[in-house]
Parts: structure tokens; C-alpha cells; sequence
């Protein structure tokens, strides 16, 4: 398989019943961005991101951002696949127990950014992270630190509060 843990203790996991608390206090940790300046924000309520989907969003933004070790371009993506997904065979009759494992996915609460870029121009970073969108099944909205885009410096030395735009 593509991405998965390494190790895990169990095979097929239980389906996680959401409690309203939990969900706000796991939204509220993803909704700003921490690392770029750039981002994808979720606005599906409890998405599921299976690994087939995460690895081509990591080959192809790693293709369009080339040269990173030049223009100190940076890439994050805040998600893992955890989640075990079963699946039964075609054809089996009922019962028997849970399915095999089939996949794996990372689950994406509502509202919280999975995506982030670094130094990469405005225009770039809207269409990379418009291409992106486009391959994800659900709807998502392209986030930005700047309200007018300022020219690119060094992330480590600016020491401002800012505000973010949607």
C-alpha cells in the first residue's frame, strides 16, 4: 500500500461515534496556518482522505515544486492515514464478522487546513492549490496569510501579527 503506519496493534478499528465537544476542540488545533503562508482549508464535515488520494497530492505538488533546495520553498501536509478501512468481499452473505482490510484513510475534521506552502509566488500557489482541489472529491477554499501580497521574504525573520483572508 501507498501510506500507511508502520505498526499497528489491531487490524480493523471501531467506527468512532463524534461528540460535539471533541469535534469543536479538534477543529479549533487545524484552522489557522502554523508553517506557510499558503493553505487548504476542508469544508466537508468529517471527511475521510483515503492514502491513494494523499500520495498523488504529494507527488504532484512535489513535481510543481521543484528546485526547492534553490528558492527555499517549503511543503507541509498535515495529515496521515491512521484510520484502518475494511471492506467485505463481493458475493459474501451476511454476517461472518467484519471485513478485511482494505485501505487506509486520514480524517479531516471540518473547517481545519491539511495543506501548506512556503515561499511560493501568489499565482502559483493558487493555481497549485486550485489543481489540488480539483483531484480531491469534496469542496475546499484556498487560504492566505496576506490580504495583498506582499513580496516573498524569509519566514523565520518576520515577527508581525497577521490576519487571515479568505
Amino acid at each position: 500500500m501507498l501510506l500507511r503506519p508502520r505498526k499497528t496493534i489491531f487490524k480493523s478499528a471501531h467506527k468512532k461515534r463524534t461528540n460535539q465537544t471533541i469535534k469543536l476542540h479538534t477543529t479549533a488545533n487545524n484552522s489557522k496556518l502554523v508553517y506557510g503562508q499558503f493553505g487548504l482549508k476542508n469544508k466537508n464535515p468529517n471527511f475521510l482522505l483515503f492514502n491513494k488520494y494523499l500520495f498523488k497530492i504529494k507527488i504532484f505538488l512535489k513535481k510543481t515544486i521543484r528546485r526547492s533546495n534553490i528558492t527555499n520553498r517549503y511543503l507541509w501536509v498535515r495529515a496521515f492515514p491512521h484510520i484502518p478501512i475494511t471492506k467485505k468481499v463481493i458475493g459474501s452473505r451476511m454476517g461472518k464478522g467484519k471485513g478485511k482490510q482494505s485501505n487506509w484513510a486520514a480524517k479531516i475534521t471540518s473547517q481545519s487546513i491539511f495543506i501548506e506552502l512556503r515561499n511560493v509566488r501568489p499565482g502559483r500557489a493558487n493555481h497549485f492549490l486550485s489543481q489540488v482541489s480539483h483531484k480531491l472529491p469534496g469542496n475546499f477554499q484556498i487560504v492566505s496569510k496576506y490580504k495583498q501580497h506582499l513580496p516573498l521574504i524569509a519566514f523565520k525573520n518576520v515577527s508581525t501579527q497577521y490576519d487571515y483572508y479568505f
